[in-house]
């Protein structure tokens, strides 16, 4: 009797440790045969710079360190002079923006908000 009792408290024992590295490899690595999809999906980010081109289709920045940025614009882009919502094409080229992006699940930008801004205040004028 003893040695049954031995028997079934190291399997009570080591069965949990080796069931919980069974389950931990399957959260990281996926079920076998599933691709491996970035953690990054779906990332938002922010651009701030001029526009040099804007289309139905697609806007493109150039950043303050010279990049250039090209996302798409889609239906569910919207354009903002400081808190008013405005039509794209109410914008010129070369006025400053601040682009809301989001990545597409094939790795391509998309334009969320695009905020014209706005020049700053004076407070020296009384």
């Amino acid at each position: 009797m003893p040695r049954i009792l031995r028997v079934a408290l190291l399997l009570g024992a080591i069965l949990p440790a080796v069931l919980s590295a069974q389950s931990i490899y399957r959260t990281r690595h996926g079920a076998p045969g599933t691709p491996n999809l970035p953690a990054y999906k779906d990332v938002a980010g922010s651009f701030h710079g001029k526009i040099k081109s804007l289309t139905k289709k697609e806007i493109m920045i150039e950043t303050e360190d010279d990049q250039t940025v090209s996302m798409r614009v889609s239906g569910k882009t919207r354009f903002y002079k400081g808190n008013e919502p405005i039509k794209a094409s109410d914008i010129d080229m070369e006025t400053l923006v601040t682009v809301d992006a989001s990545e597409d699940a094939d790795l391509k930008l998309t334009a969320i908000n695009v905020i014209v801004n706005l020049p700053p205040k004076n407070s020296d004028s009384k």
